[in-house]
């Protein structure tokens, strides 16, 4: 067993290798700026690691596991490279696990990058020792040795540091209730604890003294049976693993902002509805109870059973009043009792005709009963259709001075079409233009809204003392 593991050393390298380039490929993959984790912010030093590290361990299939000859000096300019790779992205998990902790502790990162530069530094300074050893025979000993102190000085604090900062990071992520994520999460934190033994401590080279010489590859591979390698290899594996499937985070996180984006929009478009509603029906009908109040006020003195009638038909508008508030505050609004659109349109208008006393002429060539579906989807579009004629007809009260109003419904095989007509004072052209661009008519611009809402237009005609019409087209489903 140990002299298959032994033969198959470069192929374990090479899997090492992609295990970490696949964890640096897939981070760098992960658009995760909307993100609010603390994680997330932390990750491109992660990503910078394992791209880095998994570089750095392919550079080891260009040589064999012993150091072969150093004569060529391509051979040392590659070793070089490679121990100087290996280091670099030992630097870059050593910031991934200091940041990651010290966003979660709310510490300034700048000042704790203070200590794995610290600790990069003094590598550096020992490693550039083997340049004026180019050519000599302690070359050899000194590359050996410069990638031992790589592993204590940063490997091992990196990987501590970065456990210690995935485990922090459990509150957060529990808050998901995904199991599998924080799973993910839990076995990440204990192989890098893993990692910080088999990548940190045990050096690949025997050192004279100190921790190297009791523990390395070859003493480790005399108690165990194994070679470090095989650890190394498996570490990375789960490493890999862990931190892709910890990744889904961010789907589910961004599936959950859509979804709240979309509840936000349904309510959002339910208070403009109940903005529009109130302002077309309810206020309406309080402006429209006012007006009988202050006929009542005359009639009182000269003709109280008239003023006793007006008195008794505003409480039982107010009662309806009261009502419909309610409907819209519980948001208890039926779709059964809107079918029959014409005969919901006759109501509503019969109803107008009585609160206000104008004249009204109603229009609609389809017999009660009849189909008819508009080419955009939307439920409540016959109260929509209702309210767009009814906030027409008050615009006709409240400012035209007409005595008679006419509504006119056409149907074609591509389009509703409403025409609201007038025999009132009419608008000039600029008045027209002020009534469209200006925000505080609320009335033109409920209107346009909800002709809007049905896929369909308002046009606005009119001139001065020959009355306005308004023209509203709505598209229907050709089926």
């Amino acid at each position: 067993m140990e002299e298959i593991l032994g033969l198959n050393v470069l192929a374990m390298y090479f899997v090492y290798g992609l295990s970490f380039f696949t964890m640096g490929i897939a981070i760098a993959l992960q658009y995760r700026s909307y993100s609010s984790f603390r994680m997330a912010n932390s990750l491109s030093l992660l990503a910078a690691f394992a791209l880095l590290h998994g570089f750095s361990e392919w550079g080891s299939l260009f040589m064999t596991v012993r150091v072969p000859d150093f004569g060529e000096l391509p051979m040392w300019k590659l070793i070089a490279i490679q121990r100087l790779l290996q280091s670099v992205s030992y630097f870059f998990l050593f910031c991934f696990g200091v940041k990651l902790v010290s966003d979660t502790r709310r510490q300034n990162f700048f000042m704790s990058l203070i200590l794995p530069t610290i600790a990069f530094l003094i590598w550096f300074i020992q490693f550039a020792r083997f340049i004026p050893l180019v050519g000599t025979e302690g070359l050899i000993e000194w590359l050996l040795v410069s990638e031992s102190w790589s592993r204590y000085l940063l490997a091992f604090p990196a990987s501590l540091f970065t456990a210690y900062g995935l485990y922090l990071q459990i509150p957060e992520v529990s808050k998901i209730i995904d199991r599998a994520i924080l799973r993910n999460l839990w076995i990440a934190t204990v192989v890098f604890v893993m990692y910080a033994f088999f990548g940190g401590i045990v050096v690949s080279h025997d050192m004279d003294g100190g921790l190297g010489k009791l523990i390395n590859a070859q003493t480790f591979l005399h108690m165990s049976g194994l070679p470090i390698e095989l650890f190394r290899t498996g570490t990375a594996l789960l490493a890999t693993w862990s931190i892709t499937r910890m990744l889904a985070i961010f789907d589910l996180e961004k599936q959950r902002q859509v979804m709240e984006s979309r509840r936000l929009e349904v309510v959002y478009r339910e208070r403009e509805r109940f903005a529009r509603d109130l302002h077309d029906d309810v206020i309406q009908s309080i402006y429209a109870v006012g007006l009988d109040l202050q006929t009542t006020n005359h009639l009182i003195g000269n003709d109280n059973e008239r003023a006793a009638g007006q008195i008794n038909s505003s409480i039982e508008r107010l009662n309806k009043v009261i009502h419909a508030l309610r409907a819209y505050i519980r948001g208890l609004e039926t779709k059964g009792r809107e079918q029959d659109l014409k005969a919901s349109l006759v109501n509503m208008i019969n109803q107008f005709r009585e609160e206000t006393g104008l004249a009204v002429e109603f229009s609609f060539p389809l017999s009660s009963g009849a189909y008819i579906e508009p080419a955009v989807d939307t439920e409540d579009w016959q109260q929509q259709l209702r309210q767009i004629i009814r906030e027409g007809l008050h615009n006709v009260v409240q400012h035209a001075k007409a005595t008679r109003a006419e509504v006119i419904i056409g149907v074609s095989a591509k389009s509703l079409v409403i025409t609201l007509k007038d025999n009132g004072k009419g608008m000039s052209g600029e008045e027209i233009s002020l009534v469209e661009q200006s925000d505080s008519h609320l009335g033109i611009r409920n209107m346009r809204s909800r002709a809007r809402l049905l896929g369909g237009v308002l046009k606005i005609f009119s001139q001065p003392g020959k009355g306005t019409r308004l023209v509203i087209s709505i598209p229907l489903n050709r089926k």
